[in-house]
């Protein structure tokens, strides 16, 4: 394996880590990085652009580490002999081409994704399940994902592999959980209740089994999955239909909506989704970064009690002010962090003083201690000697 090959393979157990455990990527790569002895991921990138390669007892913690969580991954290529790994009965990775682009196709969980260099596509078990573009790289020129062709083409290859899916999950359900008998009733392919319509716990929708059976028994509606569809609305209470006929009628608009759905992608407009890390500035984020940056100014407990009561207020265009105690920040000490941030974030930090806003009696004893142990036993003790106790 080239140092290429390693740091991508990381790369893809980290990212997919981080989806199915909802964690920040650069986390995940961290946890990466540590089962590979490093204490970060950019000490492991040093490592590997320098020549080392992981142990194979190092590269087999990682695989067990990643297989908890995620059913499926494969490493790329090394050498013409490709190694996949299946779990939970989901289908390997498939490489194949769009045009120049390479692509890999799999199945998870009887969702399909679909994803090449800087873009990814998912599309849901259910016929009705409308895809998820997004844009995972910014960096890489030229992205294929923003050319509504390629889409197209794309959703064509993911819909075809959705319906092979589909097909593998009904040869496994009984004849009536796929088709509907003459007087109109299904049978649950979980629950196996025979029925005539269908309720949603999720949203309340009724279906007829015409419905949820094309819908591979999620909601024709909000698209929710089987377990939480049932034969009676036993959630409502007093509230339930009367009418169990009502529901073939309001199930019409979703009926259409499911047989248009696979011929939809020509005109479907695709939202697409930029997912790559990007840094929003708002009030609260400038505050949290100055009052860090105003911490790291302090000296003692005096100071960092003034970091942490300064009022600091942001505008509109992020700009901010700083008022600072003067009996807990030293008058004339410039707070060199704190202006240097601003300067980074290139906002406006303007500097007040004010007083009055000390928490204890004696905030000079603050100024006199190393630590806030020291700090709160000689507090203890003055507050001490002037109760008389």
């Amino acid at each position: 394996m080239t140092d290429r090959d390693i740091l991508h393979t990381m790369k893809v157990l980290a990212k997919r880590y981080a989806r199915a455990n909802r964690l920040p990527h650069h986390q995940a790569l961290d946890l990466i990085a540590s089962k590979l002895g490093f204490s970060h991921w950019k000490a492991a990138q040093r490592a590997a652009k320098g020549g080392w390669q992981p142990s194979s007892e190092q590269l087999a913690e990682v695989k067990a580490f990643a297989r908890e969580a995620v059913p499926v991954f494969q490493e790329l290529p090394a050498d013409g002999d490709s190694t996949t790994f299946t779990f939970a009965g989901d289908q390997p990775p498939e490489e194949g081409k769009i045009g120049p682009h390479v692509f890999w196709i799999q199945v998870s969980l009887g969702d399909v994704h679909m994803s090449g260099e800087g873009w990814h596509i998912q599309l849901g078990e259910a016929p009705s399940a409308e895809p998820f573009v997004e844009v995972t790289e910014r960096r890489v020129k030229s992205n294929p994902i923003h050319d509504p062709e390629f889409v197209k083409d794309a959703l064509k290859i993911a819909r075809a592999k959705a319906k092979d899916v589909q097909a593998h999950i009904s040869a496994d359900w009984d004849r009536r959980s796929t088709m509907p008998d003459a007087e109109g009733r299904a049978r649950h392919p979980i629950n196996k209740d025979l029925s005539k319509q269908w309720f949603c716990l999720h949203c309340d929708e009724q279906s007829t089994s015409l419905a949820i059976t094309s819908n591979m028994w999620h909601c024709p509606s909000c698209g929710a999955s089987p377990i939480n569809i049932f034969s009676t609305p036993f959630w409502l209470g007093d509230d339930a239909p009367r009418d169990r006929n009502a529901a073939r009628d309001m199930t019409f608009t979703s009926r259409k909506k499911v047989e248009s759905e696979a011929d939809q992608d020509s005109n479907l407009e695709i939202e697409i989704l930029d997912t790559t890390p990007t840094l929003e500035l708002n009030e609260k984020k400038v505050e949290l970064l100055l009052r860090m940056a105003l911490l790291d100014d302090a000296a003692n407990p005096g100071e960092r009690l003034g970091a942490l009561l300064a009022d600091i207020g942001v505008d509109e265009d992020n700009d901010a002010d700083m008022c600072l105690d003067e009996d807990l920040w030293p008058e004339g000490k410039d707070p060199e962090q704190a202006l240097k941030v601003a300067e980074l974030l290139g906002i406006e930090l303007e500097l007040t003083i004010t007083t009055g806003t000390a928490p204890f009696h004696w905030p000079g004893l603050a100024h006199h201690t190393e630590s806030t142990v020291d700090y709160v036993s000689a507090l203890l003790a003055a507050y001490k000697e002037y109760s008389g106790q």
